[in-house]
């Protein structure tokens, strides 16, 4: 009520209403007003003292109340009584328009003026250095990926320690596991440490089940938190208020950053920012932006904070983790998975059994309960069949060399090229390829598998396919492996020449 005395002493001193609404800003109607209040209660007279503040307050209460009336007065006690037993606004509305016609809204902001809800109290937290780090995505926007000349939805990935608020940051297009233990490792690796707890929402890649007390992490992202000797802690469901600092710092990357980056490219002609672009300013404006800022009500930089925080981190252990995948797989009658486009044998007595299996970048190991049944390679190109013949039926080897789909298999893991190669003959439907295939598959008890590989891809390059042609070239290829100068396939010998003279001069 300052400004509202301010008022009444410069009406005191003889100032108009349209002077004091010029300097002071107020409305005519509440200088008019407040006039008549201080003229009513004698305090324009020079000769007595002003009145104090809560006077001013009274007397400005008093009057505006009892001159003012709502629509709503005359249902007043009832929407208190229904306030307090907890009826909701809607139904008020619906019981109120028998009475007083007026919107909901117009119920809602009167019942909250008469019962203003009380503030919470909120206990800020104090945070330990090197205890916890918050991750999580962000939508950022449409980014121009001069990779694939596309526009693509982009998002930032964010690890936010809570201590220092030093932040890893980066640009990506997808938030599959692979993108997200990536990143874990990326920032463990910039931080150059592991904190004690990592805090994350209940994103897909982390989190197999969200629940309110007792979530479910999934296998990968356990071995992962295994390796580097952090905790998992995944906020409680619809609470993102639990990772406060990393949500803080998605919307200071989104109102200090990005609209940065988006004009300037818009002044170099890119409506749209590119990718290489985008990713160098974000170094950028993390070394001169974000990492010298004052922390607010600390009084320090991020810089400085860190600098503290570095030496509670746990040291990074002595190898990388290795990406895995976990999947649950169906054994079909032909004794086989399939994952990640590519198909993996297992013994045949566990047709019809779902099976659990575990693949990184170079092995696949299949578990039924607790027991490993097979291990495979990793298929290095999508449709390969990973088969190991002694995981047939009896007799399976011998079926699979007289079958066009066994054979076909055969040839596939010699090479992707032989496999191509087997399959441009079995369509030729002139003739019968079950012979020529069997031959073909059958060179690699003569020759490697990497020479074959080279000619079947050479001859297939040529349009050339017929395994006759295959298997000369191999032939010619070993007998002047040892012989400097160029040999021809079809050139006679030179001595046929010289026997040949000799004969006609005889």
């Amino acid at each position: 009520m300052i400004e509202l005395r301010d008022i009444i002493l410069q009406l005191r001193r003889g100032c108009g209403i349209k002077h004091i609404h010029r300097t002071t800003g107020h409305h005519r109607t509440v200088i008019r007003t407040l006039k008549a209040i201080a003229e009513a209660r004698d305090w324009l007279n020079p000769q007595k003292p002003p009145p104090d503040e809560a006077a001013v307050r009274e007397a400005w209460v008093s009057t505006t109340a009892c001159g003012t009336k709502h629509q709503l007065d005359c249902i007043r006690e009832d929407l208190l009584r229904w306030h307090k037993e907890g009826i909701s606004f809607v139904v008020m509305h619906r019981l109120a328009t028998e009475r007083v016609s007026c919107s909901e809204s117009t119920i809602r902001r009167y019942v909250q003026r008469l019962c203003p809800p009380e503030p919470q109290p909120v206990v800020a937290r104090t945070f330990i250095p090197g205890d916890c780090m918050d991750v999580d995505f962000g939508l950022l926007g449409l980014v121009e990926d001069e990779r694939t000349e596309s526009i693509r939805k982009a998002w930032v990935f964010s690890a936010r320690l809570r201590y220092s608020r030093k932040a890893y940051r980066a640009i990506v297009f997808s938030q599959s596991q692979e993108v997200f233990f990536a990143c874990h490792i990326e920032a463990f690796e910039w931080f150059g440490g592991v904190p004690a707890t990592v805090v994350l929402d209940n994103v897909k890649a982390g989190i197999l089940k969200a629940s309110w007390d007792d979530p479910l992490a999934t296998r990968a992202y356990h071995g992962l938190a295994e390796h580097y000797g952090f905790a998992i802690s995944a906020c409680r469901p619809y609470t993102p208020e639990h990772k406060g600092g990393v949500e803080n710092d998605m919307r200071y990357i989104k109102r200090s950053f990005w609209p940065e980056i988006r004009i300037r490219e818009e002044k170099k002609g890119h409506t749209i920012p590119r990718f290489s672009r985008v990713i160098e300013y974000l170094s950028t404006w993390n070394d001169r932006v974000s990492e010298p800022r004052d922390v607010g009500k600390v009084g320090r930089t991020v810089q400085e904070l860190f600098s503290e925080e570095i030496h509670h981190l746990k040291p990074l252990p002595s190898s990388r983790w290795e990406p895995e995948h976990w999947a649950f797989a169906k054994v079909q009658s032909d004794w086989q998975i399939q994952f990640d486009k590519a198909f993996y044998s297992v013994p045949y007595r566990f047709i019809g059994k779902t099976v659990l299996l575990k693949a990184t970048h170079t092995t696949v190991r299949i578990f039924l309960e607790s027991d490993e049944i097979a291990v495979h390679a990793r298929a290095d190109h999508h449709w390969q069949h990973q088969v190991v013949a002694d995981h047939g039926p009896p007799k399976a080897a011998e079926y699979l060399a007289t079958s066009t789909k066994g054979l076909i298999l055969a040839a596939e893991a010699i090479g992707p090229a032989t496999g191509r190669f087997a399959q441009a003959i079995l369509a030729d439907r002139a003739v019968d390829a079950i012979r020529p295939l069997r031959a073909l598959v059958h060179l690699q008890y003569r020759y490697s598998c990497t020479l074959i590989e080279q000619y079947a891809q050479k001859l297939l390059a040529h349009d050339i396919v017929s395994y006759t042609s295959l298997k000369n070239e191999l032939k010619c290829a070993v007998e002047h492996a040892g012989t400097p100068a160029p040999s021809f396939r079809f050139a006679r010998d030179p001595a046929y020449y010289r026997d040949a003279a000799e004969v006609s001069h005889g």
